[in-house]
């Protein structure tokens, strides 16, 4: 019966994730302070750290879940209670995370080649790359449930996020703000 309501929930597949991505993250922290680009560094090495924390989060609150499914009298409630939180925690750090790349990537360009709309098209085609991806995901995922696609209210507050970062990427091309 537990092992039913173990894979019911696909706690250990997400544990996995999340400590791939706590080590994906230290080492992109690694990378990045071994070659700064002149600016963004700041910002990034801000997001990643967060989302290093997010990240061990979702770890414990997955493992907790893990914990309590292994009990028959276990509370249901309170394994899907932990397993959202691992949710939200998980897809706000890999939120951090993108951001960090579009600012590395946009930073480390400018650098490398200079300041021109080649340069400015990379955070729009990745974050456009990752928008198509989110809402073909919503598209299967709420594919029975009609117009929910558009509702989820997690991925929108993330897509949401992401344009923030791209206005304010689009505000240092032209040199309105700057990204620290």
């Amino acid at each position: 019966m537990s092992e039913q309501k173990q894979e019911k929930f696909n706690i250990k597949d997400w544990i996995v994730l999340s400590t791939t991505m706590i080590g994906i993250v230290l080492t992109i922290l690694a990378l990045i302070w071994q070659n700064i680009p002149s600016n963004g560094i700041v910002v990034s090495t801000f997001m990643l750290m967060i989302s290093f924390i997010l990240f061990v989060n979702s770890v414990s609150a997955n493992s907790k879940a893990k914990f309590e499914v292994k009990f028959k009298e276990s509370d249901m409630d309170k394994i899907k209670k932990f397993v959202r939180f691992a949710e939200y925690s998980f897809g706000l750090g890999f939120t951090f995370v993108i951001i960090a790349f579009t600012f590395l990537g946009y930073k480390y360009l400018i650098d490398f080649v200079g300041k021109n709309y080649l340069t400015l098209s990379l955070p729009i085609v990745f974050l456009l790359s990752a928008w198509i991806l989110i809402l073909i995901y919503n598209s299967i995922n709420y594919s029975e449930k009609g117009f929910k696609i558009l509702r989820s209210l997690k991925r929108n507050i993330w897509m949401l996020l992401e344009l923030i970062a791209l206005v304010i990427i689009i505000l240092d091309f032209f040199e309105i703000f700057t990204i620290p």
